[in-house]
């Protein structure tokens, strides 16, 4: 029987979720085997603290007032 990897054990893979879909990226990283735990808590740290910048920087300000008004 041939034994196939998982996808979340792939670290492109995981990188490229992580940017471009991060729910999926964040389970993706939990999963993987790929990682070791102290890399996992380093990347968890940076794509919170990423998020967190761009929350609280306003950079996303006129795409939300734009998607927002889409559904006024």
């Amino acid at each position: 029987m041939d034994v196939k990897e998982k996808w979340y054990n792939n670290r492109a893979k995981v990188i490229f979720s992580l940017q471009a879909f991060p729910p999926l990226g964040i389970y993706a990283l939990l999963r993987s085997t790929a990682f070791t735990a102290m890399q996992k808590c380093w990347v968890a740290i940076g794509v919170s603290a990423l998020i967190g910048l761009i929350m609280w920087s306003g950079i996303m300000k006129p795409i939300n007032k734009w998607v927002m008004d889409l559904f006024a």
